[in-house]
């Protein structure tokens, strides 16, 4: 993982501005997924939170949430959407996805459990296991990001996915390319209450017009 504090560091205005364009280009095919996810995390690697800008977009920003976390959000675009994720003492955030989006993660303070899933779409016979309204879920990674740490989800890779505090207050930078529409959200209700070190985990999937936990 880069040291941030070996890059050159970006004020927010020059972050929107590079976040957009990358934003802009994906919306155009001029990129592929990969090349997406390394520059929109090396993007968010370089943003100086710090700064007094900064801080006065936070200031700014749209805030949502619930008993579980608060959104705080600062840009909102046709084809980027953005801002910080706080995570209180232990809640957690659970099993969802951001279908077609690329989601991209850098944490500000504390720490967070992460972990990133993918559907398993059928089974033996062929069936699809949604139709059953029971997904399968087959775990990519499971990690611990703590301060300046980062993770990247994509439209085909370790999409669905949750997060728990493991600290007082974690505090994340989240963007997505392009933003995801939020009827089209999914939630996976795992149905063994240990699911955390499993490999594969079945849930109920929810739509998000009947998940009343968000």
């Amino acid at each position: 993982m880069a040291d941030i504090g070996l890059q050159k560091k970006l004020s927010w205005s020059e972050f929107q501005a590079k976040m957009t364009e990358l934003a802009n280009a994906d919306a155009l095919g001029a990129v592929d997924k990969k090349r997406l996810a390394e520059n929109g995390l090396k993007t968010l690697q370089q943003l100086d939170v710090s700064s007094t800008e900064f801080k006065h977009a936070v200031e700014e920003s749209y805030e949502t949430g619930n008993r579980y976390w608060l959104w705080q959000r600062m840009i909102k675009q046709r084809n980027l959407n953005g801002g910080i994720l706080t995570i209180n003492d232990e809640q957690m955030v659970q099993l969802h996805d951001h279908p077609g989006a690329t989601g991209l993660v850098r944490i500000i303070s504390g720490e967070a459990e992460v972990w990133l899933f993918d559907e398993v779409r059928e089974n033996k016979t062929g069936q699809k296991k949604s139709d059953q309204g029971i997904a399968e879920l087959t775990q990519v990674s499971r990690r611990i990001l703590r301060s300046g740490d980062t993770a990247v989800l994509t439209p085909h890779k370790g999409n669905i996915h949750a997060l728990r505090s493991v600290s007082k207050e974690c505090r994340m930078l989240d963007f997505f390319i392009p933003p995801y529409e939020k009827s089209q959200r999914s939630w996976f209700e795992p149905l063994a209450e240990n699911w955390f070190d499993k490999e594969r985990v079945l849930c109920q999937k929810i739509p998000q017009h009947a998940y009343t936990k968000a």
